[in-house]
């Protein structure tokens, strides 16, 4: 999570440097909210170009728009033309250039790799959805790692029956302007890393059992919401 820290810590290095400026006059039209709100979205612009997020790319565009409308002369389509465009322009984008993962493998943690899978097996779980609901069972003794895409839809994984190899395995959760529920036995435990933008991971259900194996849920969650339910 070096990369994370750095990034926060730019933007409110950037937040403090456009205060001074506002106080020496440097803006005179602008407040010193928008002045935050600016630095604030312009970063998350930056880190969703490095990720090719084209939510995280297109919302901020329309929101900094709608701050300067007036001086960029657009009132007569802010609010809501400039948020529908983001929304039907991040759309577009994300059914012409759909994510994928080229590497062969990804960068887990300290230094430990593990390999990408495009085929289902009792190991390795590859599954991608997108504007629709969907259901997916994994019912495996040898469980390792999966990988998991959601776009502008609703997925539900259930996992009850499912059995570690080992025990620890990972899971990879890209979703964006969606809901994901994973459910999970109950002595399972979560080890979160995913890197979370206006979105959230929560548990439910988590009862006091001895936990015995460990999910890590890694990956990218945008306007979304991925809820872990034991079961």
């Amino acid at each position: 999570m070096k990369k994370e820290r750095i990034f926060w810590g730019i933007l409110f290095i950037l937040a403090g440097i456009f205060l001074v400026v506002n106080k020496l006059g440097y803006f005179p039209d602008v407040n010193l909210l928008s002045l935050i709100l600016t630095v604030f979205l312009a970063a998350v612009i930056f880190r969703s170009v490095m990720y090719r997020d084209f939510a995280g790319i297109l919302f901020p565009i329309a929101f900094l728009c709608i701050i300067y409308d007036k001086q960029l002369g657009i009132t007569a389509i802010t609010p809501w033309t400039v948020l529908l465009a983001a929304l039907f322009g991040s759309i577009g984008l994300s059914i012409i250039f759909p994510k994928h993962y080229n590497r062969s493998y990804y960068k887990y943690k300290n230094g430990q790799y593990f390999k990408k899978s495009d085929i289902k097996d009792e190991s390795n779980v590859t599954f991608d959805n997108s504007f629709g609901t969907s259901i997916k069972y994994v019912n495996t003794d040898a469980f390792e790692k999966a990988n998991f895409s959601c776009s502008f839809g609703a997925l539900k994984v259930y996992f009850d029956n499912a059995v570690m190899k080992g025990s620890r395995a990972v899971v990879r959760v890209d979703a964006s302007f969606s809901g994901v529920e994973l459910y999970l036995p109950k002595t399972w435990g979560i080890d979160d890393k995913t890197s979370v933008f206006l979105g959230s991971v929560s548990e439910k259900n988590r009862g006091s059992q001895l936990t015995t194996n460990t999910l890590t849920l890694i990956g990218d969650i945008s306007f979304s919401g991925v809820e872990i339910i034991y079961v």
